[in-house]
């Protein structure tokens, strides 16, 4: 069949093309080496490729944050079941039941996230040739997995109500001590027991007192932080790739955030610590000193521990209290504390161009008073000698000459300076390599032009020597 022939004038006044051209043209085009490699071009495969991993990576985002969510949900549940049974004190509430039906599912919910998190995950992977095209999400992650499931899964369900008593101990009853160790009695009068010469505090948890380690799930918020950032991209993976740089890794995103935007990081992280950490010291503590039904009071005893103050006024006396708050301190105290410590002291450094105007005042101050010294000592230098020669006696002139001498001394010792930025010291290396490499290029083009005249020499020399021989001959 022909092909169709435009009988359109062509833009531009160029003639359109004859039909032999046309034909021949599309012949070309269906000749079988042409077919075959438009069948091997691979470039509408690879933007499917690249649209669906742009879509996991969005999936594993969404999954990411909302599993933070829904953790963080099973947590405020967890202290509002342990609040209304503190209140009441008893070990079943209907509502304390209906909250923790709530809980079991946000928890079955976050079970379901994280496995399509762990789908999401195994799809990149194999999209960026990490795993093998025919890897599989359990073959590859069944250990984390299951450990993940694990803690987040962990909760007291609807129906588990009980009492566990709890026997601490203290110290062994000695009869003949004269330290008080031959009664058995708290510091705080709080509920003791003696079981076999042994002093034992004595106290009650229920079930859900344990629901406390719901705050494993607080290992999400690594990944909330990266998910949350803009830094998140399959883009970032790729370009960190180049670098050698791990940029799906959440301590690098929370340097980056910390650079950046540093109190809007720290801050609302001290303050979440603090208040969680409050409460759920409450909960571990109440059972054993009832003050501490106060919230304020755990308050206070978690930023006293946080700041290393330490007063001494409210302490932990469960072993599960200690423990978290030992760890809270550590937390809190030893790495926040120090971030927002390093936050203030960066803030009191000063500026580049703050640094240029105080060296700039300081030369100048400095210049000043270096001259008025060198004056000084030149007026003083003058008198000593006219007073020598007039007879006087000369000893102040010389205390007064050896000071300035004295203090000139110290002005060349405590000259400003500036320290130099990285750019600039690279700018002045770049500068004395540029200067060499001119020199070596000057030298080298002086030694060709001193070969350039040997060699004209030289051949003149091998001219007049043939001049020579052939008038010879």
């Amino acid at each position: 069949m022909a092909a169709a022939v435009d009988s359109r004038p062509s833009p531009m006044g160029r003639q359109p093309s004859s039909p032999t051209k046309s034909s021949t043209y599309m012949e070309q085009l269906k000749a079988p080496a042409v077919l075959n490699l438009f069948q091997q071009n691979d470039t509408i495969k690879h933007l499917e490729t690249i649209h669906l991993l742009k879509r996991e990576y969005r999936n594993r985002q969404l999954y990411e944050i909302w599993s933070f969510a829904i953790a963080m949900v099973g947590i405020v549940l967890m202290l509002a079941t342990n609040e209304v049974l503190m209140g009441r004190q008893v070990d079943m509430t209907p509502a304390a039941e209906r909250i923790k039906v709530a809980t079991s599912v946000t928890t079955f919910v976050l079970l379901l996230l994280i496995v399509k998190r762990y789908q999401s995950h195994t799809s990149i992977y194999k999209m960026q040739n990490i795993l093998p095209p025919r890897s599989s999400m359990l073959r590859e992650y069944w250990r984390v997995l299951l450990l993940e499931l694990l803690i987040c899964g962990f909760h007291v369900p609807p129906g588990i109500h009980g009492l566990v008593p709890m026997m601490q101990f203290r110290y062994t009853l000695n009869a003949n001590s004269t330290t008080g160790l031959d009664t058995c009695a708290h510091p705080k009068n709080l509920h003791v027991t003696v079981v076999d010469d042994g002093c034992y505090l004595d106290y009650t948890y229920t079930y859900d007192t344990f629901g406390v380690l719901m705050v494993l799930r607080l290992y999400l918020f690594g990944r909330y932080m990266r998910s949350s950032s803009p830094l998140y991209s399959q883009w970032a993976s790729f370009i960190g790739t180049l670098k050698n740089v791990n940029t799906m890794d959440p301590f690098f995103h929370f340097k980056a955030i910390f650079n950046t935007k540093p109190l809007r990081l720290v801050l609302p992280l001290l303050f979440f610590v603090t208040f969680l950490t409050a409460a759920i010291l409450r909960i571990l503590e109440v059972p054993a000193q009832p003050y501490f039904m106060n919230y304020w009071t755990s308050v206070w005893l978690t930023i006293a521990t946080i700041t290393s103050v330490g007063y001494g006024d409210y302490v932990p006396a469960t072993h599960c209290g200690r423990f978290f708050m030992a760890f809270s301190g550590i937390l809190g105290g030893l790495l926040i504390l120090s971030l927002v410590q390093s936050i203030f002291f960066a803030a009191l450094a000063l500026t580049e161009n703050e640094s240029r105007v105080k060296y700039i005042i300081d030369q100048t101050r400095w210049e000043k008073a270096r001259r008025h010294a060198a004056a000084g000592l030149i007026q003083t230098q003058f008198r000593l000698a006219r007073k020598r020669r007039a007879g006087q006696d000369t000893t102040a002139l010389a205390f007064t000459l050896y000071a300035y001498m004295a203090k000139v001394h110290q002005f060349a010792r405590s000259e400003p300076s500036l320290a130099t930025s990285f750019e600039e010291e690279m700018d002045h290396h770049m500068q004395r390599l540029l200067r060499a490499l001119d020199a070596m290029r000057a030298t080298e083009d002086t030694l060709t032009a001193r070969i350039h005249a040997k060699t004209l020499t030289l051949d003149g020399v091998c001219d007049q020597l043939l001049t020579n021989v052939v008038g010879s001959s």
